[in-house]
Parts: C-alpha cells; sequence; structure tokens
C-alpha cells in the first residue's frame, strides 16, 4: 500500500506484492507510542446474566424513502451486554444487519426496480438476536421502500452546488440555496445538519475555503493559480447520485471501517469482500477506510469530512490482506454485479516485477465491464523516490490499462516522496508531510485518529495524516467516476485521453517537461499533469468529443548483439515503423545481459523527434537498492505515453548509455510495439 506517513509505520509483506509505508523518508524514531493509539475496543465487557432472551424495543415496521441504504439500528433490552444479530425471511438477500444492530440494504434501494421477493418495495426480514448466554428472540421487520420525486432533474435550480434531485432524496428546500440563512450556501456548508463538520479543512476539495479558515497547515500565501481539484462547480450536476443509480466506485485494499459514520450510507456491501467471501463487509483496516473517504465519504449529512465523488456508492475489498490470483480475479473481474463498477482504486504496489497476470485480469476488465466500455484500474506510482525507485520497474503498471498516479503537494510540485516514471499518466493531491505542509483529511477506522485530527473530532473519526501516492491515487479515481456520471459512454481509452489531454500543467520550472510534436506536455514526474475533471467533463459535454476509434497495433523488432561500453557513450538503436497509426501508448522490450542493468540510461525518441527518458542510471527496485541482478536478460518492457497523438511511422531511436562504471553487458535485441487508433 503506498502509504507514505512519517509517523505512522505501515510495511506488510505479504505473497504477490510488498506493501510499505516507509518510502520518502519515514523515520521510524518518529512512530507514536502505542497508547496514543486508541484500541479497537474495550477489553473489560459487561457478562450477560439475566438468563433471559433479549426483548425488541425498535419498531417493526419501517418507511424510508428509495436510495437510503441504512434502514435502523435494531435495539433490545440488553443493551449494555453483546448481543449476536442475523437476519432470516424472504428478503435476506437484500439486506445485512452489523454486529452493532444496525440493518442495512445491501445495495441502493431502487422504488423503479425493487429486488424484495414480491416485488412490491416491501422487503421482509425476521431478525434473530442471541445474547452471550445463548438465548434468543426474533422480531419480523416489514421495510417499505417510497417513491422520490423528480430523480432524474439534474439541475441545480437555487445555485447551492447540490443538485435538486439530491436535496429532495436528503429532505432539503432545492429552491432555497441558504436553508440556515446564515449567508453561505447549502452545498459549501461545514456545520449544521446537512453541512460536513471539516469540509473546510479539505484544501483539495477547496482551497480557498481552507484558507480563508487557516485550518489544517494550510498556506495562507505564496500559492497561485488553482491548488485544488477544481470540483465544486461539478457539484451543481454530478456528485455521484446519478438519477438515483450511483456511480460505483471499488476500493481494493486492506479493508474500510464498513460501519463509519460518514461511509455507512454509501457502502454497497453486495458487491464488497471478505476475502473471496462477497456480499458481506471487508475486514475493517485504518488504510483502506482513509482511502475509501477520500473518494466517497458522505456530503451533507452534519458529519465529519466530504468524499469527492459524496453520493457514490462504494465496494470494498481487503483483497490486500489474503492475497491469491483467483480472489483478484472475483474482484476485479467476476464477481456478481462486477459489470456496475466505474472505477477500481488500487492505492498498493510492489517494487518490482514481470508478472503478467495483472494485466490479463485488467485486459478482461476494460473489454468486458461496463457493458463493453471497461471498469477503470487506477494505481498509486508508489513511495520511492528518494530511493531511486522508478515505476517503469512494475508490470502490473506498465502496461496501458493501468493509470498510474504520482502525488503532489498543495503548492502544484511533486511530493518528495512519489516515484517517477515515464508511464505515469496522471497526478493527483496527496500533501508532503504532515510536518511540513498540508496532508489530507479523510476518515479513519473509527476511534483511530489518536492526536491525529482536528479540534471537534471528540471520537477520533476523522484524520489530516493521510498522505503518500495512496491518497492521490483516489483523488484521480473519484474525479475519474464524476466524469462517468457526466459521460457514461466514455470508455476506458477515452478516459485515459481525456485525463491526458485536459491536465493541468503545474510546475512550470521543473526541468523535465517535454511537448511532443502532436502539442502536449509531459513529465517523468507528473504525467501529463494535474487531474482536471472540470476540463474532461466540459470536453466531452460540450465540445463534440466523440470517442475513440478502434484500438489497432503495431511491432517492430531488432536482433541486435551489440556490447555496450561502460564509458557513458551513447548507443542508438534505430527501428523503422512502416504502419501508421494515432500514438496512444507505446511498449520498449529490452533484451540486454549486463549484470547490472540500473547502471543504464535509456531513452526513446519517436519519429517526430520527442524524446522520453524510459529509465535512468542508478534506478534502485528496493531489493537491495543496488540494482538487482540481470533484470533486463530474457526482455525487459518499458512503457509511455508520452508520445501521445504522434503518429507511428518512421524512425525510432532506442538511445542507451551505462553510467555508473563497473560492468558491462550485451544488448541482444530491442522490441518496439505501439498501441493507437
Amino acid at each position: 500500500m503506498d502509504i507514505n506517513i512519517k509517523y505512522i509505520s505501515i510495511c506488510i509483506t505479504v505473497l504477490f506484492l510488498t506493501a510499505c509505508g516507509g518510502g520518502g523518508g519515514q523515520s521510524p524514531s518518529s512512530v507514536p507510542p502505542v497508547s496514543e493509539i486508541p484500541p479497537d475496543e474495550n477489553t473489560s465487557k459487561p457478562v450477560d446474566d439475566d438468563g433471559l432472551p433479549p426483548v425488541f424495543l425498535s419498531p417493526a415496521q419501517k418507511q424510508i424513502k428509495e436510495n437510503h441504504i441504512v434502514v435502523m439500528q435494531v435495539l433490545t433490552s440488553d443493551v449494555n451486554v453483546p448481543v449476536n444479530y442475523s437476519l432470516e425471511g424472504d428478503d435476506v438477500s437484500s439486506l445485512y444487519i452489523y454486529n452493532n444492530g444496525t440493518l442495512v440494504f445491501q445495495s441502493n434501494p431502487d422504488y423503479e426496480a425493487p429486488k424484495d421477493s414480491n416485488g412490491d418495495n416491501l422487503y421482509q426480514v425476521k431478525v434473530k438476536a442471541t445474547d452471550a448466554k445463548g438465548n434468543s428472540s426474533y422480531q419480523d421487520i416489514n421495510i417499505t421502500v417510497t417513491d422520490i420525486a423528480d430523480e432524474d432533474n439534474t439541475g441545480d435550480g437555487d445555485g447551492d452546488f447540490i443538485p435538486d434531485n439530491i436535496e429532495t432524496m436528503l429532505g432539503m428546500d432545492p429552491a432555497d440555496a441558504d436553508e440556515d440563512s446564515d449567508g453561505k450556501d447549502d452545498g459549501l456548508q461545514s456545520s449544521g445538519s446537512f453541512g460536513d463538520n471539516f469540509f473546510n479543512m479539505q484544501w483539495h476539495l477547496r482551497d480557498y475555503e481552507a484558507r480563508v479558515t487557516n485550518k489544517s497547515n494550510v498556506k495562507t500565501e505564496g500559492l497561485e493559480g488553482i491548488t485544488d481539484l477544481d470540483v465544486i462547480g461539478l457539484y451543481h450536476h454530478y456528485m455521484g447520485f446519478n438519477s438515483g443509480n450511483p456511480i460505483i466506485v471499488q476500493v481494493v485494499d486492506t479493508g474500510i471501517d464498513a460501519i463509519h459514520e460518514d461511509l455507512i450510507d454509501n457502502m454497497d456491501l453486495s458487491r464488497s469482500y471478505k476475502g473471496e467471501n462477497q456480499g458481506v463487509p471487508s475486514e475493517t483496516d485504518i488504510h483502506g477506510t482513509m482511502v475509501a473517504g477520500i473518494m466517497a465519504s458522505r456530503a451533507l449529512n452534519g458529519k465529519g469530512v466530504r468524499g469527492i465523488i459524496p453520493f457514490a456508492n462504494i465496494s470494498g475489498s481487503d483483497w490486500l490482506d489474503e492475497q491469491t490470483l483467483e480472489a483478484l480475479t472475483t474482484v476485479w473481474l467476476t464477481g456478481n454485479g462486477a459489470n456496475e463498477i466505474a472505477v477500481s482504486n488500487n492505492s498498493w504496489g510492489s517494487y518490482f516485477d514481470t508478472d503478467l497476470d495483472y494485466e490479463i485480469i485488467m485486459k478482461e476488465g476494460v473489454s468486458k465491464l461496463r457493458d463493453g466500455k471497461g471498469r477503470i484500474y487506477v494505481f498509486a506510482a508508489g513511495n520511492d523516490r528518494e530511493d531511486n525507485g522508478n515505476t517503469n520497474l512494475q508490470y502490473m503498471l506498465s502496461n496501458r490499462y493501468a493509470i498510474v498516479v504520482t502525488g503532489v503537494k498543495n503548492d502544484n510540485t511533486h511530493a518528495d516522496y512519489a516515484s517517477s516514471g515515464a508511464n505515469i499518466l496522471i497526478s493527483g493531491y496527496s500533501g508532503n508531510y504532515v510536518d511540513d505542509s498540508p496532508t489530507i483529511g479523510t476518515t479513519i477506522k473509527m476511534g483511530q485518529a489518536g492526536s491525529y485530527t482536528w479540534d471537534g473530532d471528540k471520537a477520533g473519526n476523522y484524520t489530516y495524516l493521510m498522505n503518500g501516492t495512496s491518497a492521490a491515487s483516489p483523488t484521480v479515481a473519484a474525479s475519474i467516476a464524476l466524469v462517468l456520471e457526466a459521460c457514461p459512454a466514455l470508455t476506458w481509452r477515452d478516459i485515459r485521453y481525456l485525463l491526458a489531454t485536459t491536465a493541468r500543467k503545474v510546475d512550470d520550472a521543473n526541468t523535465d517537461w517535454i511537448n511532443n510534436a502532436a502539442g502536449w506536455h509531459f513529465n517523468i514526474n507528473y504525467g501529463f499533469g494535474l487531474v482536471n475533471a472540470k476540463g474532461m467533463i466540459e470536453r466531452c459535454k460540450s465540445q463534440g468529443y466523440t470517442v475513440l476509434p478502434t484500438e489497432k497495433s503495431v511491432k517492430v523488432s531488432e536482433i541486435n548483439n551489440t556490447v555496450i561500453p561502460d564509458d557513458e557513450s551513447v548507443q542508438q538503436v534505430t527501428l523503422n515503423m512502416d504502419d501508421n497509426i494515432s500514438v496512444e501508448w507505446v511498449e520498449v522490450t529490452i533484451d540486454n545481459d549486463s549484470p547490472y542493468a540500473s547502471d543504464y540510461r535509456i531513452e526513446l525518441v519517436s519519429p517526430e523527434g520527442t524524446r522520453v527518458t524510459l529509465m535512468q542510471e542508478g534506478t534502485c527496485n528496493r531489493y537491495d537498492c543496488i540494482p538487482y541482478k540481470n533484470w533486463m536478460e530474457g526482455g525487459f518492457r518499458l512503457s509511455t505515453a508520452a508520445m501521445l497523438d504522434e503518429g507511428s511511422k518512421g524512425m525510432w531511436t532506442v538511445e542507451i548509455s551505462d553510467r555508473i562504471s563497473g560492468n558491462t553487458g550485451t544488448l541482444k535485441s530491442i522490441e518496439l510495439q505501439v498501441y493507437g487508433h
């Protein structure tokens, strides 16, 4: 998991991938004492010794509006002792009850498409309550789902940054922009029953608000231009509600606190996983909860923070805890309801891999899911800049199906830890370190914030501690989900193309920016720049954008068998491409037998003169921070989208130079493959 926190050490070695927070200068001495982190639960529990079964105190009839996942809190007379709840009955497949008695729908109830056994929007279940002595009692509960008018009304008649259909669903007045008459639009509230208490701390959503309140260590001067995601204006029409069919975002991680007060209203348990078991909450964990909160913590509920797409539904998975390829196939591709999941966020990665299994699954996902338009797979780039890491060392990331995201601080420069690489497509906000710049405000496992939260969060359910490319990735994934609500016909390739061609160029002083022959800017530290959901929606909605033609690919290769001298001289290999397509993605596979392949700098030059660095000398793959064996022998693939929209026809040049003395190797062959249209 690509979390990068100076104060909490998270490092897990698992079957397939090493998930480790620690790149970017983490200091073990900075780990807080255990006493600062509250325990998961009270270890001294009361004992039930009355010998009587629980008596139900909650009602047997409940009426709720459609699009509300939480039904009710089931209560019994045994309020101070453990009670185990379970469900039986005709509609048990549509509902779920948590251990604390919270009864919820497994997925968003839709009046127009009822899932109850009779199809009449009356859901009937029997709740079984069992006390610590094994005594049980039962209650029949009938839940009536009622219709909400004007679900399709995505306008914002009162201009308060909340679509009218969401206001109707929440019981707000869609004709009154300031219901509490405090002079602030309802959609920008950080107080009151429809506010989000720490919204004014979330600089990545609205930097102006954070600066005005001078909260969360936000800089108040020295920043120019847009220093947030610029999504607030989109909320006039798009917040993930999608006319009552919420956009579904997936968080593949270490688990989510599904009963978190700011997540429970958005949890889609029908598409969630505990290991390989579907339809139940995942394990509960800090990291996944922080990621989920960045994406889709609920807005306008009088609680803590706001997600980027705050009325989307969340599919959770704790796959990182028990990694098997079979389980990942289910989570990413074949599970029930997989077709409707728009975006999978994966805030984790390896340091070096040549495993093709991940992209094989993604290839199926982009060709079959979302009715053939493809699920979007978003990944954290990694936190290894200060250890000379490079995202192009991971096959899981160096393929055209993975959208690789690196991290940017609130001054629009790259985070100190954020890995670079020619295969990075886009940047998202992550902050740097909590002691030197603003980091990301989000949810955390209930009660686990310790001292890393704001005044007013007495329960410790929220934190400003989240950073790393683990934080950047969900800012992009959620932004993409907003775009897919606005423009659902976009394919996975269209999303990549729009991300690249609308990205905001940041950090003009950085010397690694290039302008390709088609006019697009690119940088191995930023990809094409900072994610721009607003620009993507403007392009796909109002500028006549048409989806990309069918994908094509062309390939050329050469047997070489040339020794690369150990003297920093540049060796050029030219490959002539006869076929012409418009470039979307380029892969270069190099077979070289040097025992220290990281001695090489490798650059690719297109027929139109665009040059990009595919690999820098001294790159470390974290096995021992000395180039790992002969990792290019047999062929190693490096990738980039830097030549986007250029033509493939003509002479491509690969330049290789040995920049670190001591070893030599023979370049056996090079293969160049271009994907495009």
